[in-house]
């Protein structure tokens, strides 16, 4: 283990996390972030490459040195949510915000490479940072794995901001962290007629409904009621006007499962209930998955290499082994399943006390908070470089 003392540079950080506030950009669409990231990496003196995933870019420090290389991600795009709160720094791009902190992520990710870049001679591995976009939409992160940033990583991390979590703590657990979350849609396709003969129709409404309550049954007959589980329909389109039996229906919904098998179990489920009934009633059924995110399930031994640096940053008074388990989806689940990977919590929490949640107008970051992570992923860096 080494004691090499090492600087995070805390008004770097929070000048780069308000350039990026002003300018959010969603899922993919990442012109004015990608700019800031490119400058900034250029300026630190890292190579980089786009080649990989989508609007994405990867540093490297250290290529091909040592016998390990270690991962570092940060997403960087923001949601279509319109900025409450005044500040010098608002958003202005009406409709879009940081609201989940993905600024701060990419800041930080910065601020630690800059850190790294400067005791180089220090290191005795490589190091891999990743900044990825589209965390909020369909997944940046497994576009990055198909296209193989695991290969060469044994280990990665990440980290997100907790509005109600005091500055200076961080939480985490060694269990499943965030629920996988499915997004599907099912068409229904059935045959249009005036409503004075339904004889000569399909009722693309009625076998939506029996899809639905079928799928309802389904949650309730068929799943084991201690699994944690949630199926929710959200949208239901059918019909134009009030004398016309309609032909088509659509309807989204999600799953929410902290098993990635009963997530599978669910979503074929579904996938047979919506064909069978449309068939029985004469009809037909397409069922999609437009965004998935696999359960999020931290690996024991990073969950320790996470744990034994924060000590030494924070305190292990200030780490809480005991985070609750999210119902909420983390892409990050995708690197934990090629390769070893924990994500921990920070606080972020104004002094006040006064937070708003994520995903909300209101959401604000106390900037003190924004070197914990740093610090720990330099210490994580100088504890396992050389294991």
């Amino acid at each position: 283990m080494i004691t090499t003392v090492f600087h995070i540079d805390k008004d770097y950080i929070i000048r780069i996390r308000r350039e990026l506030h002003k300018v959010p950009e969603i899922g993919y669409d990442l012109t004015e972030t990608l700019k800031i990231i490119r400058r900034e990496l250029d300026a630190i003196g890292l190579p980089y490459t786009e080649e990989l995933g989508e609007s994405s870019i990867v540093a490297t420090l250290n290529e091909g040195v040592g016998n390990k290389t270690i991962g570092i991600r940060a997403d960087t795009d923001a949601l279509p949510i319109q900025e409450l709160r005044e500040s010098d720094f608002k958003s202005t791009h009406p409709g879009k915000m940081h609201a989940c902190g993905h600024d701060a992520h990419a800041a930080m990710l910065l601020g630690t490479a800059k850190a790294l870049k400067e005791m180089e001679k220090d290191i005795h591995c490589c190091v891999k940072f990743i900044f990825q976009a589209s965390e909020e939409g369909v997944s940046g992160a497994n576009k990055l794995c198909l296209d193989g940033v695991m290969d060469d990583i044994d280990f990665i991390t990440a980290c997100h901001v907790v509005p109600h979590m005091k500055v200076g703590t961080i939480q985490l657990n060694k269990t499943c962290s965030n629920a996988s979350s499915r997004g599907f849609r099912i068409k229904l396709t059935g045959k249009s007629c005036h409503v004075s003969k339904p004889q000569d129709g399909v009722d693309a409404i009625a076998m939506a409904t029996r899809v639905y309550t079928g799928i309802q049954m389904m949650r309730a007959r068929e799943i084991d009621p201690f699994e944690s589980l949630i199926v929710n329909i959200g949208e239901f389109h059918s019909g134009t006007a009030n004398n016309i039996v309609p032909g088509y229906a659509e309807m989204t919904g999600t799953t929410r499962s902290l098993k990635n098998e009963v997530d599978a179990y669910v979503y074929k489920r579904i996938q047979e209930i919506a064909d069978s009934t449309a068939r029985e009633m004469g009809g037909s059924a397409e069922v999609e998955t437009y965004k998935f995110s696999p359960c999020l399930i931290n690996d024991h031994g990073v969950v320790d290499i996470v744990t034994e640096a924060a000590a030494k940053v924070i305190g292990i008074e200030n780490i809480n082994l005991n985070k609750p388990i999210s119902m909420g989806a983390e892409d990050f689940a995708y690197y934990t399943l090629k390769k070893p990977g924990a994500q921990f919590g920070i606080g972020i929490c104004p002094e006040d006390g006064k937070y708003a949640p994520l995903h909300n107008g209101n959401f604000i970051i106390n900037e003190d908070g924004l070197t914990t992570a740093p610090a720990i992923w330099v210490q994580i860096v100088l504890d396992q470089m050389d294991k």
